[in-house]
């Protein structure tokens, strides 16, 4: 018996008995939905969860059915009454040896790709026809940009270097055809997009019958990829509807408009938060955007940062401090992912000769709907450098004169407002630091709405924070590691990496050092899931008497030197 993949899992489903009870219910669910949809109904669109696409017999005819597992009860559905979508969070980096297949593009859109098991998307499959001495699937037209794909490319093939079995390609003549397994499994190759939009897939299921009958059904498939609004397409072979012209009512805004002033947005690519010699013996804590040759410093109070929706994956049983493996979170990896942000610490502007000992960034307070992770997740280490969800303060050392990136995780979506502290020590013993706040606009919140700097929502509490400052006595730090060229991190969350060089052209590796100074975050290894968790429900007497203890443990927390993916 072959096993077949979901994603990166093997999967051995039951064909005969998925197939035999939607035979039974097929009639009931169909003429319970209202009689057989038809494309011109409103689309039914389908975007996470469990779909098989299965023939059925029914009065001798040959009908293609979508299986739609993805509410509490199986539904039978007409591929032209549905839109599937997508979801942007399916983007993944085009590896290797799918890359002849999608063609030259660095990134697709993929459904059961490598890593299905992180994100909240379709997981569609086939079921094979019982009784049938054959079935077979052909591609008779694709329309849309790009290439569309599928094929067969499991770990274990990875592993040995196999190359991928391609069954349908939008390009290429020799794969207008495949079988589907007369066996038991459920048949669950990747779908590969290369460019996001509107795709319409007419495929058509021929099958030969027991007693040699040939019977056979042709159907238009409509996807949607990527950010493509799915509720703006039209199912089977329909088109994007045109929007009806409204006539808009005249408004005039009172004096009391409370409009949250203009911020600068940042959605996408490369930014550094800067520890930056403003002038002499001043420091200031901004944002950097823009190419080293082309740089533009902002003030972190004028700016909202977007996590957009395509950051949201599934916690892993790695990071489960985060919370329940498999819910979701918002996830921006510490290697640039093209469309979102990639966020990276820089202290540049400093010389390892003008400091003494490192540069602290650390975070005082967090106010948002959930928490804030900041991990160190390369293929050296992971360590929690930031962990909001046990308290803060929480702070870190980052070598002077260098540049790195972490991987940042936010638990729920809404507006975030983290204030941070940067600190440094010159030379000389003059003492600098700058404090500043930056807003997030994290998954659906829309930017443009939101107020940059510290901000009044009411409905975001802020995360309990100290009464007392950690110990600033200063500390030995060890010496950087030298800069060392190493590939990019593949462990951990990150879904997928981009290998070229970052926007400061440097090369990847752990050639600085950053150390957890403060804050229960600090030396926390992710990987275990281990976490320092504050009691929860004591009596106030116990909260008065145990508060000493944990500040005085605190302040004794050792220092641990840990590297970071850096470019």
């Amino acid at each position: 018996m072959s096993v077949l993949t979901h994603g990166r899992r093997a999967v051995a489903v039951t064909a005969g008995t998925l197939a035999a009870a939607l035979l039974a219910t097929a009639a009931g669910l169909v003429a319970a939905a209202g009689g057989t949809a038809h494309a011109d109904a409103a689309a039914v669109v389908l975007a996470q969860g469990d779909i098989d696409f299965v023939p059925q017999l029914a009065d001798g005819r040959l009908d293609l059915r979508i299986a739609d597992r993805t509410g509490a009860t199986t539904v039978v559905r007409e591929p032209s009454a549905v839109v599937l979508h997508v979801v942007p969070e399916a983007k993944e980096s085009i590896i290797s040896p799918v890359n002849p297949i999608l063609g030259d593009g660095l990134y697709g859109w993929f459904l059961n790709g490598r890593h299905a098991k992180d994100i909240f998307a379709l997981a569609p499959g086939w079921t094979g026809l019982a009784g049938a001495r054959s079935v077979e699937v052909t591609l008779d037209r694709s329309q849309g940009e790009g290439r569309f794909a599928l094929y067969t490319f499991t770990e274990e093939m990875e592993g040995s270097d196999q190359e991928p079995v391609q069954h349908l390609n939008s390009e290429d003549p020799a794969y207008r055809s495949f079988a589907l397994p007369q066996g038991p499994d459920r048949f669950a190759p990747t779908w590969g997009f290369a460019a996001e939009g509107v795709h319409r897939l007419t495929l058509t299921v021929s099958a030969t019958l027991a007693d040699g009958t040939k019977v056979s059904d042709t159907e238009t498939l409509a996807v949607a990829v990527g950010s493509t609004d799915p509720t703006q397409v039209r199912p089977g072979d329909g088109s994007t509807p045109t929007p009806t012209p409204t006539t808009p009512t005249p408004s005039t805004p009172t004096p009391t408009s409370t409009a949250p002033p203009a911020a600068h947005i940042i959605a996408d690519g490369h930014i550094d938060l800067a520890a930056r010699p403003v002038e002499a013996g001043k420091l200031a804590f901004q944002i950097k955007e823009g190419t080293p040759q082309a740089p533009r410093w902002l003030e972190p109070d004028d700016v909202v940062i977007h996590v957009k929706p395509a950051a949201k994956r599934r916690i892993t049983e790695a990071y489960d401090f985060l919370g329940t493996p498999g819910d979701p979170v918002w996830w921006l990896p510490s290697t640039q992912l093209a469309g979102l942000v990639w966020p990276g610490w820089n202290t540049e502007g400093f010389s390892a000769s003008q400091v003494k000992g490192r540069i602290t960034y650390r975070v005082e307070s967090l106010q948002g709907p959930g928490t804030l992770a900041i991990i160190n997740d390369n293929s050296m280490d992971s360590t929690t450098l930031v962990n909001s969800g046990d308290g803060l303060p929480d702070a870190f050392e980052h070598t002077a004169g260098s540049h790195s990136h972490s991987a940042w995780a936010f638990t729920k979506e809404g507006v975030y407002r983290t204030t941070f502290t940067v600190a440094a020590t010159l030379a000389d013993g003059t003492k600098l630091s700058d404090t500043a706040t930056i807003a997030w606009a994290v998954g659906s919140t829309d930017p443009a709405t939101v107020k940059p700097g510290r901000g009044t929502e009411p409905t975001a509490p802020a995360t309990a924070t100290p009464t007392a400052t950690p110990s600033t006595t200063a500390t030995v730090s060890p010496p950087a590691p030298s800069a060392s060229t190493s590939p990019p991190a593949t462990g951990g969350m990150n879904p997928s990496q981009d290998t070229s060089q970052g926007a400061s052209g440097s090369v990847g590796g752990t050639g600085n050092g950053v150390q957890a100074t403060s804050g229960s975050a600090g030396g926390r290894l992710a990987s275990t899931g281990s976490s320092a968790l504050l009691p929860i429900g004591l009596s106030l007497a116990a909260v008065c008497s145990g508060t000493v203890a944990f500040l005085a443990a605190r302040r004794r927390r050792e220092v641990e030197t840990i590297p970071t993916t850096a470019h």
